[in-house]
């Protein structure tokens, strides 16, 4: 009966959930393998109108914000600029970064504001500036994009209620990668645009890299987790060597 109770009460609790995100509409629902439209049109951090397919023609991560938020869109550009200069790929060439503002009363001076601010915040005075883009548009062409990523926010009196996420896309458009948080790993969003660049989903790529590295609180990076590693080689080798003799054992009795 315990259980029983147990369990109705998760369910009400994931119905409520449910019924919570769909009213308020402010959830992630992650769409891989979806694509997001490119002929949307944005205006850039100068004031110029540009299309997404202009900007994107090679993997490209994707940062939603918005520039007058006081509070957890920074923490995310701040932990976006922390994490490119150690990606181990080409901004520019490799990739491209584009945050966009999902304010449609927003405008390009407050783009270029934040770009400043968040470049300067990289201390990577060899990042190109042409790498990373920073939009605005208008509410139609916002929503395009958003819904079209599952990503849901609410505006508020004076603020806006939304999820704290980033995505990476393909050249053509395909949502490739999802990353929850304020803080990604450098070598998570590598691997993400190598995904990208090839075209893959990396769900399969990105456990693996879960088991082989593991996060470094005082060094704030990701380091090889060789005693994990070691232990799971030697009980391979182990089993391998116990099967061996078990089947040479038949083998001989017969």
């Amino acid at each position: 009966m315990r259980r029983l109770f147990l369990l109705l009460m998760l369910v009400l609790s994931l119905l409520a959930t449910t019924a919570t995100a769909e009213d308020g509409r402010v959830e992630l629902v992650e769409k891989l393998g979806d694509r997001i439209p490119l002929d949307v049109q944005f205006t850039d951090s100068s004031g110029q109108p540009v299309k997404l397919a202009q900007l994107i023609d090679k993997p490209t991560i994707m940062v939603p914000v918005f520039y007058n938020c006081r509070n957890v869109c920074n923490l995310l550009l701040g932990g976006v600029a922390v994490a490119l200069p150690e990606i181990k790929l080409t901004p520019g060439k490799d990739y491209e970064v584009i945050s966009f503002s999902f304010d449609p009363s927003e405008t390009p001076e407050l783009a270029a504001k934040s770009k400043k601010t968040f470049m300067s915040a990289m201390q990577a005075p060899d990042f190109p500036r042409e790498a990373w883009h920073y939009l605005t548009g208008t509410e139609e062409n916002i929503l395009a994009l958003t819904d079209s990523a599952g990503y849901f926010f609410k505006e508020t009196e004076d603020d806006f209620l939304h999820p704290l996420a980033i995505f990476v896309v393909s050249p053509d458009g395909t949502i490739v990668r999802y990353f929850v948080g304020s803080r990604p790993a450098s070598i998570d969003l590598t691997m993400a645009l190598i995904e990208a660049r090839e075209g893959r989903i990396g769900t399969p790529i990105q456990a693996a890299l879960q088991f082989c590295f593991s996060y470094d609180p005082e060094g704030r990076r990701y380091v090889f987790n060789l005693m994990r590693v070691s232990a799971t080689v030697i009980l391979l080798t182990l089993g391998s060597f116990l099967l061996f003799l078990i089947l040479g054992g038949r083998k001989k009795k017969k």
